[in-house]
């Protein structure tokens, strides 16, 4: 029960909370360059603000989600392990990997738990800022950075600059309602 129910709160959270979020602030291309009209400017200013809300608003929903299956995950283990109770609130990602391999190995090996490593790593990233999980991601997703034009470095604002797609947000969100069927519930809504 604890497997559907976290499915459905995972589906509610994208088509009622994300993707109208997505759907109200959609980012447009960066005006770069000087000007010196100062209507153009204050315009450019702007249009470059509001693209810098949707991109931390794309950061923040890929956190929210990734926070919110963390937690899932491990009132799942809890429930599934009640004498690793412990083991389960202590545990970080990857001895929470091993816990979900206790329960059952066919869900670490499908390809599902890529996504979902990339996921808490967006999490850890948003919510720590530079760090082991930007650097990891800055290795293992440069497209996240792609768009910016710039050539990121661990110095730079890692965060900041990383871009994360809608297309990118609903990938995580199908992978967490994907691990959620392998773990017992209902199959996922398209």
């Amino acid at each position: 029960m604890v497997a559907l129910t976290a499915q459905a709160d995972i589906h509610r959270l994208y088509v009622k909370v994300i993707q109208p979020a997505l759907a109200e602030f959609v980012p447009t291309a960066d005006i770069v360059g000087e000007t010196t009209d100062i209507d153009q400017f204050l315009e450019h200013a702007r249009i470059n603000t509001h693209n810098l809300l949707c991109h931390e608003l794309r950061r923040t929903l890929a956190l929210v989600l990734g926070a919110l299956f963390e937690r899932q995950l491990r009132f799942w283990l809890s429930e599934k392990m009640p004498a690793k109770k412990e083991n389960v609130e202590n545990a970080r990602w990857p001895q929470l990997v091993e816990l979900v391999n206790s329960v059952d190995g066919s869900i670490t090996t499908n390809p599902v738990m890529t996504d979902l490593e990339n996921l808490h790593l967006v999490a850890n990233a948003v919510r720590h800022g530079n760090g082991p999980s930007a650097k990891s991601l800055l290795q293992k997703k440069p497209d996240f950075w792609s768009q910016t034009g710039k050539k990121p470095h661990v110095r730079s604002d890692l965060i900041g600059n990383m871009r994360i797609d809608d297309a990118q947000l609903e990938k995580y969100a199908k992978a967490v309602m994907r691990f959620w069927h392998l773990a017992g519930a209902s199959p996922f809504p398209e």
